[in-house]
């Protein structure tokens, strides 16, 4: 039976966000396999967080918006309801290559950062 590679990220997502409203942390399993995933985007993703330069903004409306400080020392902006971001890196692997892991990676880690400001 094949799996596609977007239901096994969507499962990713689902145990990493349990994970961490368990125990506030994610198991090293599921490291392992952002990075067998995305590669190196995810290190360099999961080191924002890390660093806690991942800001939830919430609008009384109940928008959300994540404000990301990059390790240039900009901000940028990521709008998980539409799945964009204001970082060139986005804009060079998602606009310009139609690389949709880039997006759900990010989907990921936002969930996760998510899950552990409740």
């Amino acid at each position: 039976m094949a799996v596609a590679l977007p239901g096994v990220v969507e499962e990713l997502l689902s145990e990493m966000a349990a994970a961490v409203q368990e125990s506030a942390r994610i198991p090293d399993e599921h490291l392992l396999s952002l990075k067998f995933v995305f590669g190196s985007s995810a290190i360099q993703a999961l080191d924002l967080v890390d660093r806690q330069s991942v800001t939830l903004m919430s609008s009384p409306s109940g928008r959300h918006v994540y404000q990301v400080l990059g390790s240039s020392g900009k901000t940028y902006t990521c709008l998980a309801s539409c799945h964009y971001c204001s970082c060139p890196a986005f804009a060079f692997s998602v606009l310009r290559k139609s690389d949709s892991l880039l997006v759900r990676m990010g989907k990921a880690l936002l969930t996760v950062v998510k899950s552990g400001e409740k």
